[in-house]
């Protein structure tokens, strides 16, 4: 006996339209609620409300607020995609300083920093002239080469 392909597409289709039809009876239609749902939904407490960051709150970095609430407990606040962010800052995080991890070394009048990244090492010439503030830094914590001595060096005699 040979089923046709038609026929045996619609007859794999049932199960799922039977599907269907029950999810869509078991839900209840938007205008009828029972009355015993109307005194539980009356019961719940209301939802949070929203954080929202304090007028005084004064910007540390592009986009964070500190406040400090009554009992002077200091917050954060960072607006997030899901709304406002608070939380409590991190104690005793130490900052980085600023040119750390780049080694410097002079080549006439320009210098030559390196620094390590996870791809290898980055170098680059700067003249001393054109430094920013990071390869400035790095530039004054650099070891710098001793004075030539003025006469021949003395071994011991």
């Amino acid at each position: 006996m040979r089923v046709s392909k038609r026929f045996a597409l619609a007859m794999a289709g049932l199960p799922c339209l039977g599907l269907l039809l029950s999810t869509a009876q078991a839900q209840p239609k938007s205008g009828a609620t029972k009355a015993g749902n109307t005194r539980k939904a009356a019961a719940s407490p209301a939802a949070p409300t929203s954080t929202i960051i304090p007028a005084d709150a004064v910007e540390v970095e592009p986009g964070i607020f500190q406040h400090s609430d009554a009992k002077g407990k200091k917050w954060l606040y960072r607006r997030t995609p899901f709304g406002i962010a608070k939380y409590e800052p991190e104690p005793g995080a130490p900052a980085a300083l600023e040119g750390e991890g780049i080694t410097a070394s002079e080549q006439g009048d320009s210098v030559r920093f390196e620094r390590k990244t996870p791809f290898g090492v980055t170098r680059w010439t700067k003249k001393k002239t054109e430094l920013n503030s990071e390869e400035s830094a790095a530039w004054k914590r650099a070891p710098q080469p001793e004075a030539a001595t003025a006469g021949p060096a003395r071994g011991k005699e």
